[in-house]
């Protein structure tokens, strides 16, 4: 487990997604034109990513962000060069229903966040 990287950003939508959901929005706390306005292209996010995170494995919270992981990485025409797994495949879904229940419940979900409360929470999971 290691802290060694940590990556914050917003994406512009890519033209064509066209689906929006307000539920996300209010979960992440991000309107549209917000990330219009201050979010970065698919392209350079999934290239950052790719530069930052190469021949690593990532964990994640949720099995829906490899879904969302491979819909950046079409819209930039990359391939990602690293992996992208949920912490059952790491800890088993025993263990990771355990780390879970360590997260502090939050208003917006917000990727960075997530992922530095999933670390802390692992953590204290090991150590005990």
């Amino acid at each position: 487990m290691s802290s060694k990287f940590a990556f914050n950003t917003l994406i512009k939508p890519a033209r064509y997604w066209t689906h929006w959901s307000f539920d996300a929005q209010d979960m992440h706390g991000l309107n549209q034109d917000y990330l219009r306005e201050q979010g970065d292209t698919p392209g350079a996010v999934a290239r950052h990513m790719n530069q930052l995170f190469s021949g690593h494995v990532l964990c994640s919270d949720s099995p829906q962000d490899g879904f969302w992981l491979d819909v950046l990485f079409e819209a930039a025409d990359l391939m990602p060069t690293f992996e992208l797994k949920p912490l059952e495949v790491f800890v088993g879904r025993e263990a990771a229903s355990d780390i879970y229940r360590l997260l502090p419940t939050t208003r917006h979900h917000r990727a960075l966040h997530d992922a530095t409360a999933l670390m802390e929470a692992c953590r204290a999971f090991f150590k005990d």
